[in-house]
């Protein structure tokens, strides 16, 4: 609960805007001696906010000053020394703030960020304020239980699930350790940090992601994507953009005579340069995190840059990069970090051969797509160019964390500062009707508006609008509600014009933290405006803009839904669920996410909810069912050291877990159907994965023991089997095909994709077995877009339900029941929105017209089918993660 704020004279005209628009930050006291106003943060002692201190100046350096204040009771801070790190010291004219980093016995606590806002008065300094984040009832063991070397193949085959499918992914990822942090969570709870490199093969994108995994149980808590996307001596000359337009660029003469574009009259050749290298063609996935060493820079013979400069979008780059430059400049701030450090820009990569139509920052440097047919260099729009560098300024100030809320903040200052750099370079009217459109200038035919990526003018209001999504898509919605902040943001702009610029650079620079949502937001922008002295008409302007947008305390309750819940608050990050009959599973962990993930079920229709697994166990994912059984994995310290287990127990609790498999092998997935019990296991010699089938006591069987074969994604039902099998050779892939076997007899029948292109190898995915038929996904061209597919149990008489075609969806999921299949589609990535997230959708079992099961906002990818058309799945359209259900479709939505 916030305490009410300090009462103000009513003479003061600012304590009527905060009375009317209720914001969440007291402004400069109205007379000295009035006492400070203390916002508390829930969960610790240190408050949120403390505004309008009037202490006497202290002398000394900036750091120890906001040591020596932070030492007051009211923050309970117990060793400012060894608890708090600084990071930073941010100096506006008169004004400097401290930011420092919590650390808990000498490890980093994720998010934890606290700032000391003073004046400086010759060689002194005056406290004017403080707050932010910092976690005074952290006690947690800094002892890890969890190997690292396990960790690292938690976080590589999670990234694997999320982005491979089944047609691959582990074994194409790279993991590496980033040492242990202290999630502030409860008590806290110490996570290793693992950084998964490589390809998304589902969408062909490059993937660099870090994961963070519980360092007591080996549970993976959540994912923050670090790809945020859309004479010898200095000379000044001209470059030639993509649209033809002649510009000024500073560039640089070689010992040899060559000229590059490398810019170093903006520093003094010591610190830091703007420099644009050219990927020539390859593709994007070579270029996250490390540069290649044999990347060139652009160059030229001649001191113009025309031609291939020209057409890859190099020129564009260099000059936008200059232009971001300037504009931070003007705002006191010496480039990206701040600290005069250099501006790296990569041009012209493609993806899979092909155009890469897409732009991002990746913590070092920028790299862009080259455009293609239909889009010019992504370099092109200095908007586009502006955001995706503003992603650097973030990083080194806020460095707010790329999910959820924090993201959607993130993108969404990416978004402002983006726009705000086109209009002032550019001489745009900010209130135009097209000013707040972001790459609308990208597409070499269309509309502004039918071209831009997003438009800060939608008017999307945070409890009407705001959009769920898991972190298994757009990083838990940062692209999707960017534009609710953003566009509270550009309203202030149009407003109060460019001044509204250095308040949201102060806002990031002196009171944002990495974990903040909306609320903080509004709160640190509000903090920066009275900071930066604005009258009280200007305050009321900004508090209004956030009112519009909907930002204010306890926005997310006011969603609403058409489920209803079987099990609130889901916080196991990968919760998938099962369910067969009149019961489902799902893993889910306490609140504070301290305890280990268990297996929980229930009924499908509602009602008591019991924890199946043993309480012992560490790390639980992926259970499944057979409406009477349950079968899950684990990761368990025994006698011999780490292992991977397979477990599983009736549903009614009627015997004890059994223990199936234990083992070095990482398991993939695992069926189960009665007795029986099919599961995956990575094969560290051969580099793939075996299915083994152990039912009850009897000794495992490797179906697919044979050197070259490799098998994957199990389902049983009635005696059957069904999975993905791979054949291999030295080349690789060479067919994908479904199998179904008869358990008794061993007798199996392979259901391939059809080869379309021959060069190309199709693609089967998500076998499902019900009483009486075996669904599955098809991709015969892998072109990403996926047909339906049904058969007869034993594989017999194959028909496809979906065409495989270009008219086909590319499908994300899909689970079925001998009624009804249900499914979700992929989205469309390239504009996130609501209309094009994964909705679930069914169809009859033999085909025909697609209804929506639910018309709730936002991502519906993790679900399961239960008999009937009834279906469960994980949702947080009301603001938190529930298990929800509906038993049958609504139909036809109004809106997606």
């Amino acid at each position: 609960m916030l305490r009410p704020p300090r009462t103000v004279a009513a003479a003061t005209p600012l304590a009527v805007i905060l009375s009317l628009t209720a914001t969440l930050v007291t402004a400069t006291p109205a007379h000295a001696a009035d006492p400070p106003a203390v916002e508390p943060r829930a969960g610790t002692d240190a408050p949120a906010l403390v505004s309008g201190l009037s202490e006497a100046p202290v002398g000394g350096d900036p750091v120890a000053v906001a040591r020596r204040h932070l030492r007051q009771g009211r923050y309970g801070i117990a060793d400012v020394n060894t608890d708090l790190v600084p990071v930073d010291v941010v100096r506006d004219g008169s004004d400097e703030t401290v930011r420092f980093e919590q650390r808990y016995q000498g490890i980093r606590v994720f998010g934890a960020n606290y700032l000391v806002q003073m004046t400086r008065e010759g060689d002194a300094h005056r406290v004017t304020g403080a707050g932010g984040r910092f976690l005074t009832e952290l006690d947690v063991s800094t002892t890890p239980k969890f190997p690292e070397r396990l960790a690292l193949d938690v976080a590589r085959s999670r990234a694997a699930a999320r982005t491979g499918g089944d047609g691959g992914g582990r074994d194409t990822l790279t993991a590496t350790s980033g040492g242990l942090v202290v999630i502030p969570t409860g008590k806290g709870l110490l996570a290793w940090k693992v950084t998964v490199a490589g390809t998304d093969t589902r969408r062909h994108l490059p993937l660099l992601t870090d994961v963070y995994v519980n360092a007591g149980t080996g549970t993976p808590l959540f994912a923050s994507d670090r790809i945020r996307t859309a004479a010898e001596g200095p000379i000044t000359t001209t470059g030639t953009t993509v649209r033809d337009k002649t510009v000024p660029i500073n560039a640089y003469q070689r010992a040899d005579g060559k000229y590059e574009l490398r810019d170093r009259t903006r520093w003094d050749g010591t610190t830091g340069e703007i420099v644009t290298y050219d990927a020539q063609g390859r593709d994007v996935s070579r270029f996250q995190g490390t540069l290649p060493q044999d990347t060139p820079v652009v160059s030229s013979d001649v001191p113009t840059f025309t031609g291939t400069a020209a057409q890859i979008g190099a020129v564009d780059a260099h000059w936008g990069a200059g232009q971001v430059y300037e504009y931070y400049r003007r705002l006191g701030r010496d480039g990206l970090d701040g600290r005069g450090g250099s501006m790296v820009s990569v041009v012209n990569v493609t993806s899979y051969g092909e155009p890469y139509i897409n732009a991002f920052w990746d913590g070092t440097k920028m790299v862009y797509g080259g455009g293609g047919e239909q889009y010019y260099s992504l370099a092109s729009a200095l908007d586009v160019v502006g955001h995706e560098m503003t992603h650097g300024v973030v990083e080194h100030t806020a460095n707010l964390v790329y999910f959820g809320q924090s993201g959607a903040m993130n993108e969404g200052i990416a978004d402002y500062f983006g726009n705000a750099i086109q209009v002032e370079a550019e001489g745009i009217d900010p209130a135009g009707p097209d000013a707040g459109l972001l790459g609308e200038s990208l597409c070499r035919t269309g509309t502004p508006r039918q071209c831009a990526f997003r438009d800060l003018n939608d008017g999307r209001v945070a409890a009407d609008d705001y959009v769920d999504a898991t972190g298994r898509i757009d990083s838990a919605g940062v692209h999707l509600n960017s534009t609710i902040f953003s566009g509270a943001l550009w309203d202030i702009r149009e407003k109060l014009g460019a001044k509204a610029d250095k308040i949201v650079l102060k806002a990031l620079s002196e009171y944002m933290t990495p974990l903040d949502d909306f609320t903080d937001g509004r709160r640190a922008v509000l903090a920066a405006a009275v900071r930066s002295r604005l009258g009280a008409r200007d305050l009321l302007v900004v508090a209004r803009a956030f009112d519009a947008h909907g930002i204010r305390n306890g926005w997310e309750h006011r969603v609403a839904t058409d489920h209803d819940v079987l099990l609130r608050g889901i916080t196991d990050y990968y919760a998938q669920p099962d369910a067969a009959g009149e019961r489902y599973v799902v893993t889910n962990s306490s609140a504070d996410l301290t305890a280990p993930s268990a297996v929980y079920t229930g009924k499908v229709r509602g009602g008591k909810v019991e924890r199946l697994s043993a309480p012992s166990e560490l790390s639980v994912y992926d259970p499944v069912t057979d409406g009477r059984n349950a079968a899950w994995i684990t990761y368990a310290e025994t006698a011999d050291g780490w292992k991977t287990q397979v477990w599983a127990r009736p549903l009614d609790r009627s015997r004890p877990q059994r223990l199936v498999y234990e083992g070095d092998g990482d398991v993939l997935n695992a069926a189960v159907e009665g007795d029986t019990v099919a599961y995956s296991v990575w094969d560290s010699a051969t580099g793939g994965y075996d299915l083994w089938v152990k039912k009850g006591e009897a000794a495992p069987v490797n179906v697919t023991p044979q050197a070259g074969i490799y098998s994957r994604a199990p389902s049983l039902s009635k005696g059957r089997l069904a999975y993905i099998k791979l054949y291999l050779w030295e080349g690789g892939p060479r067919r994908m095909v479904i199998t179904t076997r008869d358990l008794a007899t061993g007798q199996e029948t392979d259901l391939p994709a059809p080869q379309s292109p021959p060069n190309v190898i199709g693609l089967v995915i998500g076998p499902v077995l019900t009483g009486t038929s075996l669904f599955w996904l098809q991709d015969a061209q892998q072109d990403g877009l996926q047909g339906i597919m049904r058969a007869n149990a034993d594989g017999s008489s194959p028909v496809a339900l979906t065409p495989d075609d270009a008219t086909a969806p590319e499908l994300l999921d899909m689970d079925a029941t001998d009624t009804a299949i249900t499914y979700s589609v992929y989205p469309d990535l390239t504009v996130v929105t609501n209309e094009n997230l994964p909705k679930i959708t069914q169809i009859p079992a033999r085909g025909g017209k697609a209804v929506r099961v639910t018309c709730n906002r936002g991502e519906q990818a993790q679900f399961a089918a239960v008999e009937g058309s009834r279906v469960i799945w994980i949702d947080g359209t009301a603001a938190q993660v529930d298990l929800a259900t509906r038993a049958h479709p609504r139909g036809t939505c109004r809106a997606a």
